[in-house]
């Protein structure tokens, strides 16, 4: 009677049906007319996405270094006939470490185990620079077999790689915008605790971000601030006054920003002795070119005189003489010292005009600088408020200002 074998051979190598399966699959597929060197490249590249490992990545490649060009192509056979040993010296590992690694290649069809009858590993070639013709050891046409898969892989991962990146970025501009537009609606008058909530709900969801670029972990964060962003813009328009005719009375000038001419009004002097200059400078009036709905009301608030009453834009404006036009260009940085939102002050430009606008601002300025303003936002609202009303009236602050000016500090 036979007797039969229930023990593996001693020195063969376990097989898996794992291993199986992945063989089947592999030889599926024709090979490729590619080089190992855009194998290697493609394959670095796709790594991650395709589940190798580091360690099993440059065991490929250390693999496909012991063959040759010629052995790859349609018609090729890339056999590696690299001992265990030579593996265990390159990378530094025990024989069981390695023997892991090459079962889990074969397993997930990255190369296949053609061993010997009596286990040794070699290839032989049709001449000395010829390409293999038989052998035994690491079949590594998977990699050849499975370049279009590693390709696309490769690609997948790149445009993650990207979108992780962009979605970084996005996850940080989002929850800078959410604290700022807390600002602006404290300003605005929305209530504290609520916007103390969405600053604590920002702040949560940015430290979530980390250092990864991983898509799914940004993705959601991203979308749950530009939620928290447009509830917050909703909260401050609530409370906002809109205008309602955003496009200007007929009475209205007209708003430029290309030639502001106010050499038509009431004027000033740049020597600060306002007591001798009031009946002068209402005296200069040409009613002809006044603009009745104007918040200065004849008052000729020249760049001079605004370097007197806001000392603090002095070191904004690029000349000691500024012109009006530096005047408007330098008032958006005082605007920041103060604390006014760019709303409000975009909001103060379109209803009371360009230089209008930097007018009032100074006058805010000055009036805060002496302790009678402690909100500049609110201060500059409730002008633009005044204004819309019609009651809004620059000229009699302008001329207190102009009686406390110092005259040895004055600008000619």
């Amino acid at each position: 009677m036979n007797q039969q074998i229930t023990e593996r051979p001693s020195g063969a190598r376990r097989i898996t049906p794992a291993m199986v399966l992945a063989q089947r699959a592999a030889e599926m597929q024709p090979m490729s007319a590619v080089s190992p060197k855009d194998i290697l490249s493609v394959l670095r590249r796709a790594r991650s996405a395709v589940g190798l490992t580091c360690q099993q990545t440059e065991l490929l490649a250390f693999l496909v270094s012991w063959t040759r060009p010629q052995d790859w192509g349609e018609d090729g056979l890339p056999i590696c006939a690299a001992r265990n040993a030579d593996i265990m010296e390159r990378f530094d590992l025990g024989r069981t470490r390695v023997k892991e690694l090459i079962r889990s290649l074969a397993e997930v069809g990255w190369l296949i185990c053609n061993d010997s009858p009596n286990g040794h590993r070699f290839v032989r070639r049709a001449a000395r620079t010829g390409p293999v013709t038989h052998g035994y050891g690491f079949d590594l046409s998977p990699l050849s077999r499975r370049f279009a898969e590693l390709e696309q892989a490769a690609l997948a991962q790149e445009e993650r790689r990207r979108e992780g990146r962009r979605l970084h970025g996005d996850v940080m501009g989002l929850a800078r915008r959410a604290l700022a537009l807390c600002a602006a609606g404290e300003e605005a008058g929305v209530p504290r605790v609520r916007l103390e909530a969405y600053e604590r709900d920002a702040r949560e969801l940015l430290a979530l971000r980390g250092r990864d670029r991983d898509v799914a972990i940004l993705t959601p964060l991203a979308e749950r601030l530009a939620g928290l962003v447009g509830r917050i813009e909703t909260d401050i328009l609530a409370v906002i006054p809109v205008e309602s005719d955003p496009m200007g009375s007929p009475e209205r000038p007209p708003i430029t920003t290309t030639n502001p001419d106010h050499s038509a009004k009431a004027t000033v002097s740049g020597s600060g002795c306002a007591a001798k200059t009031h009946e002068a400078s209402r005296s200069e009036i040409e009613p002809q070119h006044v603009t009745p709905t104007s918040p200065l009301r004849g008052f000729r608030a020249t760049p001079s005189f605004l370097l007197q009453i806001a000392p603090g834009l002095r070191d904004l404006c690029p000349s000691s003489r500024p012109s009006e036009r530096e005047i408007m260009e330098a008032v958006p940085f005082l605007c920041h010292s103060l604390g006014i939102s760019t709303h409000a002050w975009r909001q103060a430009i379109n209803v009371l005009g360009p230089y209008e606008a930097a007018v009032a601002l100074c006058v805010i300025a000055a009036r805060h600088g002496r302790g009678e303003v402690r909100s500049p936002g609110g201060m500059l609202r409730a002008m633009i408020a005044r204004h819309i009303e019609g009651t809004l009236a620059l000229d009699r602050s302008l001329y207190g200002l102009a009686e406390h000016l110092d005259t040895s500090k004055a600008v000619h």
